[in-house]
């Protein structure tokens, strides 16, 4: 019989949330190729042995930052999609809430672009999965809409690959939209942008 994964202790949960988040700021600002573990160690306060029991090799610091770019992301848009309320509404909210994570996150998406190459296969594969159930969250919502009559016929898929990638413009346009708009009206943008596409002409929005 398989021993079962050993649980980690609150304590090394939060020191591993530490590794991450120090891992994230060297790479975003000084890319991977000149990541030292000695740094992120002296970021999070620990040595570099200690470091050394969270991670096997520097490109484990890459991988971890990655997957935790979307952490929780996938969940929280699969309650918005399953909560009550018509299904524009719902699709709006969801929109909204990824928007507002990307946002947050816009350095580590464009970091995530530029080091993509360098993650090992299953990282790659986990990241696209990742996305993809992202973006399969959208795709149900709209085809509901759809079936229900409430949207007009769309390629769902497209349209929900189209949310994504709405999500990751402030992370390589922010220099054409800092002091032009803030990031509650570029919101306010793309949903309408993208329920425009579905519901039916003369329909009003649903209020953000």
């Amino acid at each position: 019989m398989c021993a079962k994964p050993r649980r980690r202790s609150r304590k090394s949960v939060e020191r591993l949330d530490v590794i991450v988040q120090a891992a994230s700021r060297e790479i975003t600002e000084h890319g991977y190729d000149n990541l030292s573990v000695s740094s992120i160690a002296s970021a999070a306060g620990l040595s570099v042995g200690g470091i050394y029991r969270y991670i096997t090799t520097k490109a484990d610091l890459l991988v971890m930052v990655c997957k935790n770019i979307y952490d929780g992301v996938r969940e929280e848009l699969g309650e918005i999609a399953a909560g009550g309320g018509p299904v524009e509404e719902r699709l709006a909210a969801a929109i909204d809430f990824y928007l507002r994570e990307c946002e947050a996150k816009r350095s580590q998406v464009a970091m995530v672009y530029r080091e993509y190459r360098r993650l090992p296969e299953d990282a790659q594969r986990f990241f696209m999965q990742r996305e993809q159930s992202i973006a399969d969250v959208f795709a149900d919502l709209v085809r509901a809409g759809v079936k229900d009559g409430t949207f007009r016929s769309v390629d769902a898929t497209v349209l929900s690959f189209d949310i994504v990638l709405l999500g990751h413009l402030p992370s390589f346009k922010n220099w054409a939209l800092r002091g032009v708009v803030t990031s509650e009206e570029l919101r306010r943008e793309q949903i309408a942008l993208i329920l425009s596409r579905v519901l039916y002409p003369g329909e009003v929005l649903p209020s953000s």
